[in-house]
Order: C-alpha cells, then sequence, then structure tokens
C-alpha cells in the first residue's frame, strides 16, 4: 500500500483512527509544515537583514563616547555597567554633604561661615578738611569793606574778630585797604595798620585804614604824639596808660601838597590844635584836646 504524495510530512501509515477524519488530520500537519518553513524562512531573511545592518555600523566606527559595539546581541541589551551604587551616591562640595542644610555652605550670606568668601577693602570715604568760624569770618572780608573795630589802648583791639558794617554806620571805625596772607603787606604808620588770624598753615590779614569823623576821640601824649588808629569815647572812660589825654576831631580834609597844618586853624578858632597826614599822606587830621 502506497503512501499519499502532500504536503512534506512525517512517512508511515496514518495513524489509527483513518479515513476523513485522518486526512483532516493530514491536512492540518501539512499547513503546520507550510508555517513553520514560512516563519524559518523569515527567521533567516531578518537575520540577514541584521547582519548587514550590523556590519553597515561596524564599518562606520564606534560613535564617540560609546565604544564598540561587540557584545551587542539582537533582542539582548545585555547589562549596563554597574548602576546599582547610584542610589548611594552623594553629591560632595569641599567635603561636605549636599543633601545637608543650605546655611552649612561655605559663604552663604544667610548664616554659613562667610569668612571663606574674598572681601574687598572698603574704600575710604574723603572726608572735608575742618573749618573754623574764625578763619571763614576773616576769609569773608573784600577790600573796600567797613569794619567795626579799633583800638582800646597801645595793644589791644576792642575786637579781634572782623565785624562788617556799612561804611556810613555810625561805629565804622576803619575801612579795609586790602587783604593778604602775609601780615607785613600790611602797612604800619600814621593811621594804617591790621588785624590779623592764623589757623594752621593759613593766615588772612586785613590791612586797616582808620576812618575819622568830627566829633570823635581817640588818645594821645601831651607831646602831641597820638594814637592814630585808637577810639575812646570822649565824655566817658579813663584814659590807659600810657596815654595822658584825649584828643577831639574838629575837622578832615584831603591832605594838600606840602600842608603847614594852617589849614585847621579856621576850624579850631581860638583853640590850640594839632594836626597829622594820615594814610600814605593823603588825609589831613586836625583835633583838639578834649577838655570835656
Amino acid at each position: 500500500m502506497s503512501h499519499m504524495q502532500g504536503w512534506p510530512g512525517p512517512s508511515g501509515a496514518p495513524g489509527p483512527g483513518g479515513g476523513p477524519g485522518g486526512a483532516r488530520g493530514g491536512q492540518r500537519l501539512g499547513i503546520l509544515a507550510l508555517i513553520v518553513v514560512l516563519v524559518t524562512g523569515l527567521s533567516f531573511g531578518l537575520a540577514a537583514a541584521t547582519g548587514a545592518d550590523a556590519r553597515d555600523n561596524e564599518s562606520m566606527g564606534a560613535m564617540p563616547g560609546m565604544g564598540g559595539l561587540e557584545g551587542f546581541e539582537s533582542g539582548d541589551p545585555g547589562e549596563l555597567p554597574d548602576l546599582e551604587g547610584l542610589e548611594d551616591l552623594e553629591m560632595d562640595a569641599g567635603g561636605g554633604d549636599l543633601g545637608g542644610d543650605i546655611d552649612d555652605v561655605p559663604g552663604d550670606p544667610g548664616g554659613g561661615d562667610s569668612g571663606s568668601m574674598p572681601t574687598e577693602d572698603p574704600v575710604p570715604t574723603p572726608t572735608e578738611p575742618p573749618t573754623d568760624p574764625t578763619m571763614e569770618l576773616y576769609r569773608s572780608v573784600s577790600q573796600g569793606s567797613c569794619l567795626a573795630n579799633w583800638m582800646v589802648n597801645d595793644s589791644d583791639w576792642a575786637s579781634t574778630t572782623p565785624d562788617v558794617v556799612d561804611c556810613s554806620a555810625d561805629n565804622a571805625g576803619v575801612w579795609v585797604a586790602s587783604t593778604t596772607d602775609t601780615v607785613s603787606d600790611c602797612p604800619v604808620d600814621a593811621g594804617r595798620s591790621y588785624i590779623y588770624y592764623s589757623y594752621g598753615p593759613d593766615t588772612v590779614a586785613l590791612c586797616l585804614t582808620r576812618q575819622f569823623e568830627v566829633g570823635q576821640c581817640f588818645l594821645g601824649m601831651a607831646d602831641g604824639s597820638a594814637n592814630l588808629m585808637s577810639w575812646i569815647d570822649c565824655q566817658g572812660g579813663s584814659v590807659p596808660s600810657p596815654y595822658s589825654q584825649k584828643f577831639n576831631v574838629i575837622a578832615v580834609y584831603s591832605a594838600p601838597s606840602n600842608p603847614t597844618g594852617d589849614e585847621c586853624s579856621s576850624a579850631a578858632g581860638n583853640q590850640q590844635y594839632y594836626w597829622w597826614t594820615m594814610d600814605a599822606e593823603s588825609v589831613l587830621l586836625c583835633a583838639v584836646v578834649y577838655s570835656g
């Protein structure tokens, strides 16, 4: 009895239960065999394609930083490098655990150790040089100003600080001929002198000229000498030493060339008078002894 020729299958007689059932069994075996063949073919085709791709990848060389592809098999990702210790990895900065309080970070302005941070020296604030009120007062006086200043004896002034007043005021005793930083620049003679002030290395000198008015009194001696920078109350007060009398102003003129003093006679009447040229001989001053 010959075997039936059909789809490849096992040789030999059909098993028990032949007939139509056996035929159907044979068909199923044939279909199964066909499926195996197809799957096997597809597997070889896929393997071929994969091999080609692998060859192409090998021809490209390893990508930078990835190393070679040896040991990589399809469907087997292999084991990644040892990552088991990642969970224990701690970030360390300067030996400290950053998992701690942020205030522990060196240099943290919120309370950490800021001493490790470099600091710059503070820029010194420029300071204004100290000022002196008296020096500022002297510096404020300008040439041509009039002052309520005069001498009360042979060495002292009524005030050593300048007191600026209107030149027409009753107490305008002197006027400022010039200002300078050197005392020796001021002339000292009949009716001219100075006051000055020094602060540190600075000096301000006010060169003064006596300003006379008819009716004023000044200090003098019996020989006719006088302190033309002085001013004294005609009716009150004693005459300080070394002076012996008061002179009373009777006239003030612009001095003529080569004055003789006769210019004062009309103002003096029948009184004995005295006269002086002052302010570089530009002014003629006429006076009599005050008798009270």
